[in-house]
């Protein structure tokens, strides 16, 4: 009788450990992402203060590697560059357009820094869409889009 009142006691000891220990960590889980330190991305130039980083670089890179991005833009202009390749069509860089334009929004959205604009000037999207589409070209010759 004593023994199995211990187990009992150490079993709701057990139980109520476990329980805060997995509310500590889905309270973790929504909270995560929630703030966002810019000061690792920004310089400091006198009373101003600028992205330190390549923005078109780190848009690309982000591009490829969030899966959101990467499944809802990217690879739907990937498919549509290399269809055009494979009916032997000309291809433009602007095909990766919507897809740019697009993913620049969610990465604001994940990466709230003050100093980035709102959206992309034409210059610079029209670069990222240049880098895209040589890159896909590429790939495309090299074999690495093959079923």
């Amino acid at each position: 009788m004593l023994k199995a009142k211990a187990i009992n006691t150490l079993t709701a000891e057990f139980s109520a450990d476990l329980l805060l220990w997995a509310l500590k960590m889905r309270m973790q889980d929504l909270l995560e992402d929630r703030y966002f330190d810019d000061s690792k991305f920004v310089a400091h130039k006198g009373d101003k203060r600028e992205i330190d980083y390549d923005l078109i670089e780190d848009l690309i890179h982000f591009m490829h590697n969030d899966d959101h991005a990467y499944r809802r833009h990217m690879f739907p202009a990937i498919a549509r560059c290399i269809d055009s390749v494979d009916h032997k069509k000309d291809t433009k860089h602007n095909i990766f357009e919507p897809a740019v334009k697009n993913s620049y929004k969610m990465y604001i959205e994940k990466f709230p820094i003050r100093e980035l604009p709102d959206d992309l000037d034409e210059e610079m999207c029209e670069q990222i869409c240049n880098k895209l589409h040589d890159e896909t070209l590429q790939h495309i010759q090299d074999g690495i889009y093959k079923d």
